[in-house]
């Protein structure tokens, strides 16, 4: 009994981990959820092993395995089409986070360069985009990678007039090869102020290349308001013109939320901001 019990704990969370790796999820929640569900699991394989005699003990520890799979795919699912009621921290001179995930890089562009994104060093650009009329000013390019635990819900990083939206049909290519950036489907948007002129990238995912935009052109946007979804999505990029103009605030590594985190302060917001004695 305590083999068998011992066997599956260790199956189960060996393989609940690999998966997680796999789908690049972070495994401060894996590993508690995998203690969680693998006694239940393993409770249902043996319960099984004595409604049918002769089974051994591979086969229990196999179904438990495909138990731990379902109940966590199921989960999985009903944790991506949430989505929570937020209200937008009413700070003025900021941009907020259009997407829930990791700060994967924070670029420097030079010469009004449009690339997309950067793996391993490596820069991937969208030559089609070059033409759009999105000056980036030797701005910055944020990239923000979802999970498949995040909230895929998009936000509005600043509040304005939605004056693009190009969409780029894809295949199924994992984001993981170094030419799929070139193939996945991505939508490109504007969102224009008085102040500024930002755009966003949404790159959908390997699995499901699908994502639904809330918003059209010519649309009006608050700070913080949903303007998409990526199904099963994985990387939006934010491009903000103009360095000269702004103060980054998050870093390389930061988990930030959509249309809660600050991503960047305008410097005039900054200076004219009352000292602290």
């Amino acid at each position: 009994m305590w083999t068998y019990i011992i066997l599956g704990e260790v199956t189960i969370t060996g393989g609940l981990i690999l998966l997680a790796l796999k789908m690049e999820l972070r495994l401060t929640r894996v590993i508690p959820w995998a203690l969680i569900i693998s006694p239940f699991c393993l409770w249902l394989a043996a319960h099984l092993g004595r409604l049918v005699p002769g089974l051994g003990l591979v086969l229990p520890l196999i179904f438990s395995v495909i138990l731990a799979v379902f109940f966590s795919a199921v989960l999985i699912i009903a944790i991506f089409f949430r989505d929570p009621t937020r209200v937008s921290p009413a700070e003025p001179g900021t941009i907020l986070s259009p997407a829930d995930g990791r700060v994967i890089y924070i670029k420097s562009l030079k010469n009004a360069s449009f690339p997309i994104a950067v793996k391993k060093g490596t820069n991937i650009s969208l030559t089609e985009f070059t033409g759009e009329p999105f000056p980036l000013e030797y701005g910055f390019q944020i990239g923000i990678m979802m999970s498949f635990l995040d909230v895929h819900i998009n936000r509005a990083p600043i509040a304005g007039k939605v004056t693009r939206i190009k969409r780029v049909p894809g295949v199924f290519r994992s984001l993981k090869h170094m030419d799929s950036l070139l193939e996945n489907e991505r939508v490109f948007s504007i969102i224009e102020s008085q102040e500024v002129r930002v755009g966003l990238v949404q790159i959908a995912s390997r699995l499901v290349r699908r994502i639904v935009p809330f918003i059209n052109e010519g649309d009006d946007v608050r700070q913080g308001d949903r303007i998409g979804m990526i199904r099963f999505g994985s990387q939006v990029d934010l491009l903000i013109p103009s360095r000269d103009a702004f103060v980054m605030v998050c870093r390389v590594g930061d988990y930030v939320k959509a249309g809660l985190s600050v991503i960047a302060r305008y410097k005039s917001a900054i200076s004219a901001k009352p000292k602290e004695y």
